[in-house]
């Protein structure tokens, strides 16, 4: 599927029998993985779900010694999160094609977006406990940072190349910074 829509292929006018074609399936093997193109989609994006929290590093990890995220991580997370937009860029355009919709996919695209929030404020409170964050920064600034770096990044990543994607990536890390650690934290 990846391969057919980076050829050009529209999710929507792609058909089950292209999709076997393509690779070296028969019919009956394809429907006994998947019920349709909508449920392979979806296990597609439930595996780019995992590789987008997966290559967000540390800012995302799950913390259970208590050491915090810090500032520097962010340039790192950004990089990884947009490879992985730009890596998967024709299968999460579908997705979103599909997801309009299709109420199953769209319930997806939300669990994979409660995913990073949730991730998010994990981290904006270990920041907060620490002191390093700016007053007031809470879940809120973690949602709303989530959906913007998913948004924006999901955007641009695939568009941009060399110094434009580094300068692009140092953009949105920068925000992230300024929104979460006070002046002067690290």
């Amino acid at each position: 599927m990846e391969r057919r829509l980076e050829q050009g292929q529209r999710f929507m006018s792609l058909s089950i029998e292209e999709l076997t074609i393509e690779a070296g399936m028969s019919r009956g093997t394809f429907y006994s993985h998947f019920r349709d193109k909508n449920e392979l989609i979806a296990r597609l994006m439930g595996q780019v779900t995992e590789e987008i929290v997966d290559s967000a590093g540390t800012w995302l990890a799950t913390r259970e010694n208590g050491d915090r995220p810090k500032r520097k991580d962010m340039e790192a997370t950004m990089i990884g999160v947009s490879k992985t937009f730009k890596k998967h860029r024709a299968i999460l355009s579908a997705f979103n094609d599909a997801a309009r919709h299709d109420e199953t996919l769209s319930a997806l695209y939300q669990n994979m977006m409660d995913t990073i929030c949730a991730r998010c404020r994990q981290n904006i409170a270990a920041v907060s406990r620490s002191g390093a964050s700016r007053p007031g920064t809470g879940n809120d600034v973690a949602d709303a940072l989530s959906w913007f770096v998913v948004l924006y990044l999901g955007r641009f990543s695939a568009s941009r190349n060399g110094a434009e994607l580094k300068r692009m990536i140092a953009a949105v890390a920068h925000v992230c910074e300024s929104a979460i650690f006070a002046d002067g934290q690290v």
